[in-house]
């Protein structure tokens, strides 16, 4: 949110839109194959990732924008009561609402480099003009964009493809509030998503852009110190009119828009975490927030506040540092909120390091207010990990039921309303939350409690799934495996959900990765879990690709997974398990098992679990076994990830066994594949199978993706879909095995009624990053399709013939 210095009109009362059919709507949770199922609708108990920037309209204090880290922003038109997700092509990084027009709000993407991991990204700023339903591409002028395919599968810069583009990443913007024609945003250099490639990032310093026509055009008005911009005010209402206030993380600036010329402003400290400000009619103050230090027994740094537009500044911790254990001090993590209309009024987040009634140290998760611009602060909430919500006035949902507030932690964003002080939103690792009252009390905004205390998603669906699962014995009955959140499953077709942890270890309850039903035995059900999430992307595999420092194992119910042991005799404790094949053709008494070890292969058992035993004869190098599978004819097969050991790449592969595990022979992948993905077996024909795939980056540009079919086996591979695109998975009904779909990580999911030869994609879905594509076995005709951080969604196979899909301007081709 970028907070400008300006005194706010009053309250005006709006009609609110009528919300248009389409995928970028999320309501309530749908009953799953029910006739109201006409569109893609997400599912799930809401919640589960991080919730990041809450921007409150200055017109309207129930309108409220949020963004997860990973990919959708999401819009509430009652205060929190509901959200709507909105698909906007890359991760959301800054809103601002239009302080003139109150149907107008800005979404700024970011921009990245490219990487084989996540490929590239190109920095957009949207306008929307009815609060939200239609959206325009305005930043970089898209009509002069290149024509080029597949735009985020190439090594590229933003000017190399749209002439006028800058070089870099939205960070903030700014609307003047003297004259909304005129627009700021401030760029920083173009990095990396996630990790470095090896390569060098650009060297180039932050920017700031301007247009004076409304987004028509743009210019550059100065190169800025620093890398990050942290905040802009114009000084259009604050005696200064033509210039303007922008922070970096290193640097105070005022810059004459006319002549660009920077004039530094001297800061008290050397780097800033976060900056926010406001106006009233006697009052201009700006706030910054920094690490404190300790030095020598003194503490410094902090909370800062400036009377005078950055001219001078006053230290202003009172009331932040009471009882914290010798020689720490408080963290922040960049929550700063403040009442653009009333900017005495400011909220902050924290974590405090306090010596506990035991003597010994405990964080407390902390929010603490001030109404007298920094004069003196007082907790407004407090939580900590023993202690539970000290100050009694939290009421939850089942993140609060499962988890203790270290969960979550302190939030890493607030969000004041700036109409009316009592208002704020707060965001952390998994939760969203709000206060009406000043702090008085807080409310989760996540999901809905329900009376046989089961939960259902309010909308703000914010986490990573992987797996759906069916139970044979009952239709109504599946799971959803999660990242961060483990398990969830539902008795009423998706209406409601309950968390599935109860029996599994603390330490193994992040990730489910993927569940078993036995086919024969009513209720037993195995898991596999991990305190390492999101395999199996780059970012996991740290320096030196070693996984030994996690936790996890299987865990088996005999009571449809209300409750859990662990099934590990055997299995180290720092077993990262994400796979299971359960060999139907086993006993039932003594069922042959199957599982993937992360960084350690293959385990079996041949007794349901009981026990456990390597089975890793004829295995290569890389041990990153992910999946598990096995054909019509019982041959086995497993697959191993693409990975990274000491900094260098090591390939994935894929291996066979007709003796049960008893000895593996590699599989040879298609020519010049090296990250295999996912491997899909036709169970009415034991030769068919189809491999998704990850592309590699040659010369910059992606290759050796995509999807690729055999019909023998694996002897001879041919490629069915485009190999620049990063696939996930690919799915089948066994009753139509025709129809193959495809879930991938480029904002579209495919499907293919002809065993692969040619593809549609299915209308109506544009998240980001998508994992999987599952029919729903027990409703034909239906698809679930599961998310890097958006949950489930579920909806037609077919598609949604012409839906809109929220970006009225968007390239041909660039998706």
């Amino acid at each position: 949110m970028n907070l400008k210095l300006t005194k706010y009109p009053t309250l005006i009362i709006l009609s609110i839109f009528a919300f248009i059919t389409g995928c970028n709507q999320i309501t309530n949770t749908p009953k799953v194959g029910t006739d109201k199922v006409k569109s893609w609708e997400v599912i799930g108990p809401g919640g589960g990732g991080g919730v990041l920037k809450p921007t409150i309209s200055p017109f309207d204090e129930n309108l409220v924008m949020v963004h997860c880290d990973m990919t959708a922003a999401y819009i509430s038109e009652d205060g929190g009561g509901n959200w709507r997700m909105i698909n906007l092509w890359n991760v959301p990084e800054d809103f601002e609402f239009d302080p003139v027009d109150p149907n107008t709000v800005y979404v700024a993407t970011r921009g990245f480099r490219h990487s084989e991991d996540r490929g590239s990204g190109i920095s957009l700023l949207y306008r929307s003009v009815d609060r939200g339903e239609h959206w325009r591409i305005i930043y970089p002028d898209v009509s002069k964009a290149m024509k080029v395919s597949r735009l985020q599968n190439t090594d590229f810069l933003p000017s190399e493809v749209i002439p006028g583009a800058f070089d870099g990443s939205i960070d903030k913007v700014a609307v003047d509030p003297a004259n909304n024609q005129r627009i700021y945003l401030g760029l920083s250099p173009l990095r990396y998503y996630m990790g470095h490639n090896g390569k060098r990032e650009d060297a180039h310093t932050a920017m700031l852009l301007l247009s004076t026509d409304y987004g028509e055009s743009w210019g550059l008005v100065a190169n800025l110190p620093g890398k990050k911009v942290k905040a802009i005010f114009p000084e259009s209402e604050g005696g200064s009119p033509g210039e303007v206030i922008v922070f970096t993380e290193s640097a105070c600036v005022r810059v004459n828009e006319a002549t660009g010329k920077i004039t530094r402003l001297a800061l008290p400290v050397d780097r800033l975490i976060a900056v926010e400000g406001g106006r009233d009619n006697n009052k201009n103050l700006i706030y910054i927030q920094s690490a404190f230090k300790n030095e020598n027994g003194k503490i410094k740094g902090g909370m800062f506040v400036s009377p005078d537009s950055g001219k001078s500044w006053a230290s202003i911790n009172n009331g932040l540092l009471g009882g914290l254990a010798e020689g720490l001090v408080p963290s922040f993590r960049r929550g700063l909120a403040v009442c653009e209309s009333q900017p005495e009024v400011t909220y902050i987040s924290t974590k405090n390091p306090v010596v506990n009634k035991k003597g010994e140290r405990e964080d407390i998760y902390s929010i603490y207010k001030t109404v007298n611009a920094g004069a003196s602060w007082e907790p407004v909430l407090l939580s900590s990990t023993p202690g539970g919500y000290i100050t009694k006035n939290f009421k939850g949902s089942w993140m609060e039921e499962s988890y203790d507030p270290g969960w979550g932690g302190n939030p890493i964003d607030l969000g004041v309303a700036p109409g009316n002080p009592d208002i704020c939103f707060a965001g952390d690792n998994g939760r969203g939350y709000k206060t009406p009252d000043g702090g008085k009390d807080w409310e989760q905004v996540y999901s809905r409690n329900l009376p046989d205390g089961s939960y259902t998603s309010r909308g703000l669906d914010v986490t990573t799934c992987y797996g759906v699962h069916f139970d044979p014995f009952d239709k109504k009955h599946f799971f959803v495996c999660y990242t961060d959140i483990g398990l969830f499953n539902t008795f009423n077709s998706g209406e409601s959900w309950f968390h599935s942890i109860n029996g599994i270890p603390r330490d193994w309850q992040n990730t489910c990765y993927d569940i078993k039903f036995d086919p024969e035995v009513k209720g037993k059900v195995w898991s596999v879990w991990a305190n390492a999430h999101d395999l199996p992307r780059t970012k996991m595999f740290g320096r030196d690709g070693n996984f030994d420092r996690f936790k996890g194992g299987v865990a088996v119910s005999n009571d449809n997974g209300r409750t859990w042991g662990k099934s590990n005799n055997g299995i180290p404790e720092n077993a990262v398990c994400t796979n299971i094949l359960v060999d139907k053709n086993s006993p039932a008494g003594s069922r042959v098992l199957y599982v993937t070890v992360f960084d350690k292969g293959v385990l079996k058992s041949v007794d349901g679990g009981e026990n456990w035993a390597k089975a890793n004869t004829g295995l290569g190098g890389n041990l990153y076994a992910w999946q598990l599978r096995q054909n019509s004819e019982g041959r086995l097969f497993v697959l191993f990830a693409r990975g990274l050991r000491n900094g260098e790449t090591v390939g994935g592969a894929i291996y066979f066994s007709d003796d049960n595990a008893g000895t593996w022979e590699e599989l040879p992948l298609p020519e010049g594949v090296n990250g295999p993905h996912d491997l899909l077996p036709d169970p009415t024909n034991a030769g068919r199978m189809y491999l998704s795939c990850w592309p590699k980056s040659t010369d910059g540009y992606d290759e050796k993706g995509g999807v690729y079919k055999t019909g023998d086996g694996g002897k001879t591979w041919r490629q069915v879909f485009d190999g620049r695109v990063r696939v996930n998975a690919a799915g089948m009904d066994p009753k139509q095995p025709n129809a193959i779909y495809i879930n991938t990580f480029q904002n579209a999911a495919y499907r293919s009624d002809d065993f692969g030869g040619s593809w549609e994609r299915i209308e109506g879905y544009r998240f980001k990053w998508g994992q999987r594509a599952v029919p729903d076995i027990n409703n034909p005709g239906m698809l679930f399709l599961t998310t890097y951080g958006g949950s489930v969604f579920y909806g037609p196979a077919e598609g949604v013939p012409n839906a809109f899909e929220g970006i009225e301007n968007m390239p041909e081709g660039w998706w």
